[in-house]
């Protein structure tokens, strides 16, 4: 009987349109502090936070509402993390296979300001996948670590551009296009790429690799001869990544926050994340700041397994397809 009483409140709601119905955490409400893992006598705190899915800012649209971008999830911690003196370093869980150009840039920049300003260590251990865009934020790291069977590299660019018009002359549409200059419309998938095209094209996305290759080069401070083998966009696993310079040892999530807090000058410390709401049986493998009792997105199109494939738009990724 309550069942069927709540969904009929509910569709009443949804058609009247005048009612405000939270399904899941705010996400204008203070974050809080939960201890995932406790240790006697600890000295200070690391902070954990999750690095996950496409490098993106754009907001996760769920059934009713949407929650913010991962760039804006990450600031958030970031913020509170800052005013925390008991924290003494920031490990980020990364899986993800990178995203947008300019996206992973500005993570880059904000993680080197956030270190430069507070004196906080930052540690990466990288999960599944932490490749292209997701490399390139974790550059800004004092150690990466690595799974044994961890996926990184794939230091490139690559330029998704759809073309129609095969399609567009065997259905008879014909597009019209009025323009101001000669490169006004490059790209466009309602035209043939022209060699001058793709030149002009190639340029940009050689400029945008050529940031990533020397960021790469500095921060890691590898030779010509090891960059060579970088260029080619491959990808490393764990102990192969090591060898290759690209990260600094192969390790669990387990002893990753042990490692972190030593490098940061302490002696123990306890494991931290950020919830909107506590989750009492939350553990180091647990999503951050969301409440674990809310029921899954109830979307039947956006689904993570097509993800990043299903969400990416005609432009430029520091991104890693498999």
């Amino acid at each position: 009987m309550f069942k069927k009483t709540a969904v009929a409140l509910l569709g009443a709601s949804l058609l009247s349109g005048c009612a405000t119905i939270k399904l899941g955490p705010s996400y204008d409400e203070p974050l809080k502090e939960q201890v995932v893992a406790k240790v006697d006598d600890s000295d200070g705190k690391v902070l954990m936070i999750p690095v996950e899915g496409t490098i993106s800012n754009e907001p996760s649209k769920g059934f009713l509402d949407s929650s913010p971008g991962l760039l804006d999830k990450v600031m958030m911690q970031l913020r509170r993390a800052e005013k925390d003196d008991d924290i003494k370093a920031v490990l980020l869980k990364v899986n993800s296979p990178g995203g947008g150009v300019t996206t992973s840039d500005i993570f880059y920049h904000e993680l080197k300001s956030f270190k430069k300003r507070t004196g906080k260590a930052l540690y990466v251990q990288m999960m599944e996948v932490g490749a292209s865009g997701a490399y390139y934020l974790s550059l800004a790291a004092d150690h990466i670590q690595v799974h044994p069977t961890s996926l990184t590299g794939s230091v490139g660019v690559i330029t998704i551009l759809p073309n129609v018009v095969g399609l567009s002359d065997k259905i008879g549409v014909e597009v019209k296009t009025y323009k101001t200059g000669p490169n006004k419309d490059t790209g466009s998938p309602f035209r043939r790429m022209t060699p001058e095209d793709d030149a002009y094209l190639q340029g940009l996305i050689d400029e945008m690799a050529n940031r990533f290759y020397g960021l790469v080069k500095t921060e890691r401070g590898l030779t010509d001869q090891q960059m060579a083998s970088i260029k080619t966009a491959k990808v490393y696993l764990g102990k192969d990544a090591v060898q290759a310079g690209l990260v600094d040892s192969v390790g669990y999530l387990s002893g990753a926050s042990k490692q972190a807090c030593q490098m940061a000058g302490a002696k123990r410390c306890d494991l931290v994340t950020y919830r909107f709401d506590a989750n009492v049986n939350a553990n180091a493998y647990s999503p951050n700041m969301a409440n674990g009792r809310v029921a899954p997105e109830m979307n039947l199109i956006r689904t993570n397994l097509l993800s990043p494939l299903t969400e990416l738009r005609p432009g430029s990724y520091y991104l890693y397809l498999e």
